[in-house]
């Protein structure tokens, strides 16, 4: 039974008639003969590798040991025995380490105080003008009380009493660390209250304590004029939300004019290199431009096209260079400002015996690319491909159309809307049928209404269209392609990150 083996030199597959260790194949990659080895199913050694059949033991202990050696290098030292440490030397440092923590508690505390020390200066003084008050009321209060020869037990608080007088009566009595003699009552307290409130009630009328509390500023004046400063913000907030209004519907309109046919304005004067002083964005947007234009072959054009490694497959198939790159007038049609901020550049393109195409450039990184499949008319298929294939599975175009009256049989007026659908130069027509309840027919209606683009005898607006091909057709009133429309994708050419929102 054959079996196959790979080479040990090349890896190479190579087959043995017989599993025998005297038998030899050549290797088909190498050119070397292998042999099978005993007890080896995988691989096959070449002749020249002499190998052992066997390997013979070795005896370990004639290899060296040094493992006692490495220990001993990388042994830790060995701490000092405890029991050198005497009395003494351990008393010292527990008295060391009790003289520590009291030295960190110490600064503990005074940090503490710092921190809960009295108040201010001007406290201060208040509180010695109120003691002092209380102290001439409890003395006139004390020689009233001497006469009578004592004191009513239900008006008294809290007596402090000398060191020597609370001897007898320490269990009852706590005395206070300050050797004052001093009485505490609820008349004095009140007396010192009355006082204080009668002397801040006085400071609010006083026109010192108007201006202090008067803020500067803009609380002065809403303080001084409420209405009139409340009538001016709201004025203010109006105005802003005015312009906020206008500049947000001024930038949705320019991010929408791109799509749409744009207003002529005048062409750039002067050259390239002027242009590459004054506007250094316009200046590369036109070489992009040019480039794209002067470029021959799908290669030499790919780098100028939009987002080209997403359509490059239909790029090259459908790539047509202008008839004559060296004839064109380049002519910027208008500039626009898309939602990212950055500019989108519209061209007109010239050329000797054709209409006039516009190239479109969108932003890309940090330099415009020429959005090719607007220039071409370009969705799945182009115009040409579209009505010779007569493909039977709907695709998108880009398409111009306009509504008309023209049915023919199997498509009557009530279930459908006829349109008439053409490129821009006009050279291809078909008539396309849109079922009345297809549901986003209001969007070509809409731009029918409010965005329409004059053409020679009709006004048409541009279309992003999901069509399907019917049959071909020769009647009175028309003759040529039948087709459906599936969807209406929008009305806009633009890739839909560019488009305007539509309601």
């Amino acid at each position: 039974m054959a079996v196959t083996l790979k080479c040990a030199a090349c890896g190479a597959e190579v087959t043995f008639e017989e599993l025998t260790s005297r038998a030899e194949e050549m290797c088909p990659g190498c050119q070397v003969k292998v042999r099978y080895r005993e007890c080896d199913e995988q691989m096959a050694i070449p002749v020249s590798m002499a190998l052992p059949e066997e390997f013979a033991p070795i005896d370990l202990s004639s290899v060296a040991d040094k493992s006692a050696l490495l220990v001993e290098r990388f042994k830790k030292p060995v701490a000092e025995s405890a029991e050198s440490d005497t009395n003494d030397v351990t008393l010292a440092r527990a008295l060391k380490a009790l003289a520590d923590s009291v030295g960190v508690l110490d600064e503990r505390l005074n940090r503490h105080e710092e921190k809960t020390q009295l108040p201010s200066e001007e406290e201060d003084i208040a509180q010695k003008k109120k003691r002092e008050e209380s102290d001439e009321a409890l003395t006139s209060e004390d020689s009233a009380g001497g006469e009578k020869g004592s004191i009513p037990e239900s008006t008294s608080e809290v007596v402090h009493l000398d060191p020597q007088q609370a001897g007898a009566n320490k269990e009852t009595i706590k005395a206070n660390p300050v050797e004052a003699r001093v009485l505490v009552r609820r008349e004095a307290a009140q007396i010192a209250h009355a006082h204080q409130r009668e002397r801040h009630g006085q400071k609010d009328w006083t026109e010192e304590a108007n201006s202090s509390r008067r803020g500067t500023g803009g609380s002065r004046v809403i303080r001084s004029f409420p209405k009139t400063t409340v009538l001016i913000a709201v004025i203010g907030v109006a105005l802003l939300s005015v312009a906020a209004i206008l500049w947000t519907g001024t930038f949705l309109a320019g991010g929408e004019k791109v799509g749409e046919e744009l207003t002529l304005t005048s062409p750039q004067a002067g050259g390239l290199s002027q242009l590459m002083e004054d506007d250094p964005l316009a200046a590369m947007a036109e070489t992009v431009a040019r480039g794209y234009l002067n470029a021959t072959s799908a290669q030499a054009a790919l780098p100028f096209v939009w987002e080209s490694e997403l359509i490059r497959n239909k790029f090259e198939r459908y790539f047509k260079p202008l008839s004559q790159p060296d004839a064109y007038e380049l002519t910027l049609q208008d500039r626009a400002t898309g939602k990212s901020g950055k500019p989108q550049f519209l061209y007109r393109i010239d050329s000797p015996g054709e209409k006039g195409r516009r190239l479109l450039l969108l932003p890309e990184g940090s330099m415009p690319k020429v959005f090719w499949e607007f220039f071409a008319e370009v969705g799945d298929l182009p115009w040409k491909d579209f009505l010779s294939s007569q493909p039977e599975a709907p695709v998108e175009m880009r398409v111009w159309l306009h509504s008309t009256d023209l049915y023919i049989s199997g498509y009557d007026n009530e279930r459908w809307q006829s349109y008439i659908l053409h490129d821009r130069a006009e050279q291809h027509r078909v008539l396309a049928y849109a079922p009345r309840d297809l549901g986003d027919d209001w969007k070509i209606s809409d731009a029918l209404t409010n965005r329409p683009v004059t053409f020679n005898r009709h006004e048409a607006v541009m279309a992003l269209l999901l069509l399907q091909h019917k049959r071909e057709v020769d009647t009175q009133g028309f003759s040529g392609t039948i087709v459906e429309i599936k969807d209406v994708v929008a009305t806009s050419w633009l890739p839909s990150r560019f488009r305007a929102a539509q309601n």
